[in-house]
């Protein structure tokens, strides 16, 4: 009968959703039938990002043959890598008694400065993770691994500059074999602010002027995402990806003069421009296309977009804003943490890839996870983008945890729509 019983790794906090600079703080589990000896018990947390991709390609040969050849592209950042003793030592030179029952052994360890946010996709990922492991002599590891979402903050407010609104008057006129006038369109199209947080409407508003024989088919909004993966081997090269992240319709056929207003709610998906990561880079816009009968070209303009962490405060009001959620992450109290836990003989420095220094939080600082405003916090919730499992390719199918998928929480504000049409 195998003597360990549970092994796993427990998060105070509700949804394991952090801010660069938290104190983070849980157990790791451990629950033995009877007495085990070991060398040590020991708790690696690390962050990094990751860029991966395949291609194909075809050569021939001098006799004609074809060969297909697969390319392998990749790239790595490492944030910080660290290793914490929670019982034996770093020397490994002796061996301790692990008691039977139910044990918990607490960690705390704090979280750098400037570290990018969580991130998931097929072609790369920026992640968080922790892995306890049961070193044992002359034996089989036991190991458990969980995945963490940090959270960057991305406030609006400081790029207000750029959450500009639209008010734009597109005409377009239409024919017939180049020749035979079939009249024109008017279109206005008007957005009230460029920048959103997740939970807030993407409320955009297209007034019709149709003085043409053409017919208006239907208007589609979308809310796209760019994504740029920079891979360095086997050289310098850059996979893009779109994506639209949400869409919404409104089907024809309209009148001479029409007015359609068009909500897309942000779901919970990461903030624009993954700061501190220099291997991915992200982008949202919103796409209007006004389809139009015949064999005449649509309409189609496309909008930058910001998304966010902390919202406009201009768009903040007691009737735009109701909390209904329940919070999985609320705010820290204001306290003083415990001091970290000291790291080992064989701590790895964090390998910077950019000019700022990594920091790491005092103890008598207070969270990062605060907003500056006197608004209840968003609850976070799980993106739609997700790992299939947290495996690194060094590790054995036997990790507990690591085959699991895993999806990081964004913060979501429960907004009603803030902005109503002028027609």
């Amino acid at each position: 009968m195998p003597s360990l019983r549970t092994f796993r790794i427990e998060f105070d906090r509700p949804g394991a959703t952090y801010a660069p600079g938290d104190i983070v703080t849980g157990d790791v589990i451990v629950d033995l039938a009877r007495e085990k000896t070991i060398r040590a018990l020991k708790l690696s947390i690390k962050g990094e990002a990751n860029v991966s991709w395949e291609r194909r390609r075809t050569t021939k040969d001098s006799q004609g043959r074809s060969h297909t050849h697969v390319d392998h592209f990749r790239a790595s950042e490492q944030y910080f890598n660290l290793t914490y003793y929670l019982l034996g030592s770093a020397a490994g030179n002796g061996e301790v008694q692990m008691p039977a029952g139910f044990h918990r052994y607490s960690f705390n360890f704090s979280l750098p400065y400037n570290i990018p946010c969580s991130f998931e996709h097929t072609n790369g990922h920026i992640r968080y993770t922790m892995k306890a492991v049961i070193d044992r002599p002359w034996r089989f590891d036991h190991e458990s691994k969980i995945a963490f979402t940090v959270v960057s903050s991305y406030d609006l407010n400081s790029r207000s500059h750029q959450c500009v609104s639209v008010d734009e008057d597109v005409m377009e006129s239409f024919c017939c074999f180049c020749c035979f006038n079939l009249g024109s369109m008017k279109v206005r199209i008007r957005i009230p602010t460029t920048g959103f947080v997740p939970g807030q409407s993407i409320e955009t508003m297209v007034n019709l002027y149709n003085t043409s024989s053409v017919n208006v088919t239907k208007i589609c909004v979308k809310l796209e995402r760019s994504l740029e993966f920079h891979a360095k081997s086997p050289y310098n090269t850059t996979k893009t990806d779109k994506a639209v992240v949400k869409a919404e319709k409104s089907v024809g056929p309209f009148g001479q003069q029409a007015d359609i207003t068009s909500r897309l709610q942000v779901p919970p998906i990461p903030p624009s421009q993954l700061e501190c990561c220099s291997i991915i880079d992200q982008k949202y816009s919103l796409r209007v296309t006004i389809h139009v009968s015949g064999a005449h070209c649509s309409i189609v303009k496309v909008y930058p977009i910001l998304i966010g962490t902390i919202p406009l405060q201009s768009t903040i009001t007691s009737a735009s804003y109701m909390q209904t959620v329940q919070p999985t992450a609320p705010i820290i109290p204001d306290y003083d943490p415990p001091p970290p836990m000291p790291a080992s003989p064989d701590y790895a420095p964090p390998n910077v890839p950019y000019p700022a220094a990594i920091g790491f939080i005092s103890p008598n600082q207070p969270s990062t996870s605060t907003n500056p405003w006197d608004i209840p916090p968003p609850s976070y919730e799980e993106c739609m983008q997700r790992a299939d499992s947290i495996k690194d390719e060094d590790e054995s199918n036997y990790v507990h945890g690591a085959n699991e998928p895993f999806a990081p929480r964004y913060p979501v504000f429960n907004f009603t729509p803030p902005y109503s049409s002028e027609k």
